[in-house]
């Protein structure tokens, strides 16, 4: 798919979604809803169904070196997420901020992009990269967004636990014995996994309109909030695309890399505000900045396919 034509199908499905929420085809719930289908069903199924075929060397090594590329992106992130916080004087902004620069709407908007940029093996290679910053998003994120001195009770190894092994991290080990061992479903059961997985990308770019239909565009379309979506959108893909020149590593990983730096900011920062951040200002500034960042990334990630020659 062309970079022209990927930012054409971004624009067409947000706007699709965006549309079916304002003209109340759907209701206030149905996102959560949506979501929980996407992540508990659609989501697993195609994980399971891009990791099907037989291990080779060198895919493994891919993996091994993507896991390392995740914790190199993660650390990008985080040490320049944190300074904006500390240059912000550890501010609601500052918190915003931080964790703007450090969780991106990898599923939702991740998967349907990657699969349509690289295909199936780029969706497999995607949900490898995504192991470890799941269990440091599941561990951290609500943390970052809550001001100092708010705790959330102390939370069991069990709860810890339920939160790694997420559906999506569960279907990564299930698609990783089949991957390993070169087992393969029973064909009836196969199909169901490939049809039902087919339906996640649609659904996933859908979700991501239907969520900003939620939002007051005229009072979130703020100037004040466009740095952060800028500086996500824009900046940040292109220091980790710099980064890559220096890394001995084959063009599809380092791309990879780079498309999910050039991923919106994460859609649960506004429902985290929300529910953590008792500042009405920061229920605000959360979602103009996670509304700007999903409309401009319909540009931005096209872009940076086209400058990697994607």
């Amino acid at each position: 798919m062309t970079a022209g034509m990927l930012s054409l199908e971004l624009l067409l499905m947000i706007g699709a979604g965006i549309f079916a929420r304002k003209s109340h085809i759907v209701g206030p719930h149905f996102n959560e809803e949506l979501a929980s289908l996407i992540t508990k069903l659609a989501l697993p199924c195609l994980i399971v169904d891009s990791m099907r075929g037989t291990a080779s060397l060198e895919e493994l090594e891919n993996c091994g070196i993507l896991l390392v590329l995740a914790l190199v992106t993660l650390g990008v992130e985080l040490l320049l997420g944190q300074g904006a916080y500390l240059l912000a004087g550890r501010t609601s902004s500052g918190r915003i901020f931080r964790f703007g620069m450090t969780y991106t709407n990898f599923t939702f908007m991740g998967i349907p992009v990657v699969e349509a940029l690289f295909g199936s093996q780029g969706v497999f290679y995607f949900v490898v990269f995504l192991v470890p910053i799941r269990i440091v998003y599941y561990s951290t994120a609500k943390l970052m967004l809550s001001p100092p001195g708010v705790t959330h009770g102390k939370q069991t190894l069990l709860q810890h636990l339920k939160g790694w092994l997420s559906p999506p991290v569960v279907a990564v080990l299930v698609g990783l014995v089949l991957y390993l061992t070169g087992w393969h479903l029973p064909t009836v059961l196969d199909d169901v996994v490939h049809s039902v997985g087919s339906i996640c990308s649609p659904l996933g770019m859908l979700l991501c309109g239907i969520s900003l239909g939620e939002y007051p565009f005229r009072q979130l379309l703020r100037r004040k909030y466009l740095l952060l979506p800028l500086v996500r959108d824009l900046a940040l893909p292109g220091v980790l695309l710099l980064l890559t020149r220096f890394l001995p590593v084959e063009p599809q990983l380092s791309n990879l890399m780079v498309i999910y730096a050039a991923l919106p900011i994460s859609s649960m920062m506004a429902a985290f505000t929300l529910q953590y951040d008792p500042a009405p200002e920061a229920h605000f500034e959360s979602a103009g900045v996670v509304l700007l960042s999903t409309l401009l990334s319909a540009l931005t990630i096209p872009l940076w396919a086209w400058i990697m020659g994607l």
